[in-house]
């Protein structure tokens, strides 16, 4: 049961080729107005990396679970007002030839702090530390409710 209302997409497909074009929709189903500051679409893609690590020759193996944005392309499709039941948004967002290619963006430190972030790396590098990639794309569709709990949607999809 939902409190507010709920968001859905719409997708012609769910596979995609970088440079391709999503197109879908979205469609509001309200049990009343509601105030809220826009409708959205994002195209997000998250890696699930696994540190896997240990002292080699040790039987002792670590793992350690972790989530980091890769890629998050927001498109608004509405601005502020009172949104009303049956509202319906149609989308079209263009994957970036090179989105495969994605790397996290890791900020450039300087001073004792990024010495120490070396220190670390090459001590990870060391002990046998292997981060295993996965990379999970998907469509993030949101009303943007102030005060309150948002309205939002996610689409899994497969670019590759």
């Amino acid at each position: 049961m939902f409190i507010k209302g709920k968001i859905d997409i719409t997708l012609q497909k769910t596979a995609y080729a970088p440079g391709e074009i999503i197109s879908g929709n979205i469609a509001l189903t309200l049990k009343k107005s509601v105030r809220a500051r826009g409708v959205s679409i994002s195209l997000v893609g998250e890696q699930k990396s696994t540190r896997v690590g240990g002292m080699p020759g040790s039987k002792d193996i670590s793992t350690t679970p972790q989530r980091i944005r890769i890629y998050d392309f927001k498109q608004e499709l509405d601005t502020e007002k009172e949104y009303n039941h049956g509202q319906e948004y149609r989308f079209e967002i263009k994957i970036p030839a090179d989105i495969v290619s994605t790397k996290p963006q890791m900020p450039e430190l300087g001073g004792k702090l990024g010495q120490g972030l070396k220190i670390a790396q090459a001590a990870a590098a060391m002990t046998g530390v292997i981060p295993l990639q996965q990379t999970r794309w998907y469509l993030l569709a949101k009303l943007d409710v102030p005060g309150g709990m948002d309205i939002k949607k996610t689409a899994d999809i497969t670019i590759g």
